[in-house]
């Protein structure tokens, strides 16, 4: 299996994780080619779309610490209000833009 698959399959589950941890109720679209990874629903029924990325890193010119990379939406999850999940898959940590508190 493609090493860039075993990593995408794992932000999934650590997003799922990070989710259920946080009282969501959890899904996975069926379709390998969805505009959305992760469904989420919470306790009162509202629907949050998630596509998950690895979260990576790099040191942008005339600075000195690491920025994270910001994946760009296709139209189409802008018009579905998908939300950006960057996840570290050293540490488990999660990073959701624009934030669910927003």
């Amino acid at each position: 299996m493609d090493p860039r698959h075993v990593d995408g399959l794992s932000c999934e589950l650590l997003l799922m994780k990070y989710l259920v941890n946080k009282g969501y109720y959890v899904f996975s679209p069926l379709g390998s080619q969805s505009p959305i990874d992760v469904v989420a629903v919470d306790k009162n029924g509202q629907a949050f779309f998630f596509d998950s990325k690895k979260d990576a890193r790099r040191v942008n010119p005339g600075r000195k610490n690491k920025d994270r990379i910001h994946r760009p939406r296709t139209d189409l999850q802008k018009q579905m209000g998908v939300r950006m999940a960057y996840v570290d898959l050293e540490d488990g940590n999660v990073h959701i833009v624009p934030s669910l508190q927003d």
